[in-house]
């Protein structure tokens, strides 16, 4: 009784990893759906750049915004701008937030 049950076990806990890989693979092919950007991540930038001179870009990411693919640019001053990236039109700005403009936080930071 004792071997069936850990038998039981055993094929329970293989059916769920299973479909935990399973259910990886699906979602990412549902995510990227073998669409590839129109935009190069360079115009990208060169347009969230132009749009805010005197920033510098820190970062990069391909992402789904809004069901589309869209470039999320960051920049130094705490800015996030998402740019389509099949019409290289800018989708939103997103002000970024730092745990030192949180009071309590700031102050326990500052302690150090």
């Amino acid at each position: 009784m004792k071997a069936s049950r850990q038998f039981m076990v055993v094929i329970g806990a293989g059916v769920v990893l299973l479909s935990a890989v399973l259910w990886g693979k699906i979602r990412a092919k549902d995510f990227w759906d073998g669409a590839t950007p129109a935009i190069s991540l360079n115009e990208a930038v060169e347009t969230v750049l132009a749009a805010n001179p005197g920033t510098a870009a820190m970062d990069a990411t391909l992402k789904r915004e809004s069901n589309n693919l869209a470039w999320e640019v960051k920049l130094n001053n705490d800015l996030e701008v998402y740019i389509d990236a099949n019409t290289n039109q800018i989708i939103k700005t997103e002000q970024g937030w730092d745990l030192g403009d949180i009071p309590l936080l700031s102050s326990l930071l500052l302690a150090r």
